[in-house]
């Protein structure tokens, strides 16, 4: 297992989880991620699949990192557990692609990543905006299931 830690204090640190299964390209992601100099970043990096989820909850990331490469099937359920599982889908989850052509079984993700060219304060952009958004998403969810009934009568009154 993998780790790394950036240079600023490690209690401000966003806990990243990268997947994959090419080392040579989770490891640009990887450098990509110790060079950002805004942010602190510890990263580790899952190739063996079979324990993958041990090691999500070992390390309680606060964004989790997809590499493309996997073989569609297999993605397609990484992500569909990943995204309906009780102990993980808050985690928001981003794809690294490699084309900007869209697949339409890569449902549960919040954010897409072009690797070619990708820049460290790019990297951390998208993965900053995956946790806004993941978040917004879960704050609107609960905030809808607390006043669903009041919706409900709303639109049965009218």
């Amino acid at each position: 297992m993998n780790s790394i830690s950036t240079n600023k204090t490690s209690n401000d640190a966003i806990n990243i989880f990268l997947i994959g299964n090419n080392p040579i390209e989770l490891s640009n992601i990887y450098e990509k991620l110790k060079e950002i100099k805004t942010k602190s970043y510890h990263a580790e990096i899952g190739f063996d699949l079979k324990t993958v989820y041990k090691k999500i909850m070992r390390f309680r990331p606060s964004c989790i990192l997809i590499d493309d490469n996997l073989e569609e099937p297999y993605l397609k359920s990484l992500l569909g557990k990943l995204s309906s599982w009780s102990k993980t889908r808050d985690i928001p989850i981003a794809i690294l692609k490699n084309s900007n052509y869209g697949e339409s079984y890569l449902v549960g993700a919040q954010e897409f990543i072009l690797k070619d060219g990708i820049t460290s304060e790019a990297l951390s952009r998208s993965i900053l905006n995956s946790i806004r958004l993941r978040s917004m998403q879960k704050y609107l969810y609960t905030s809808y299931k607390k006043r669903q009934s009041q919706f409900l009568n709303f639109f049965s009154n009218n």
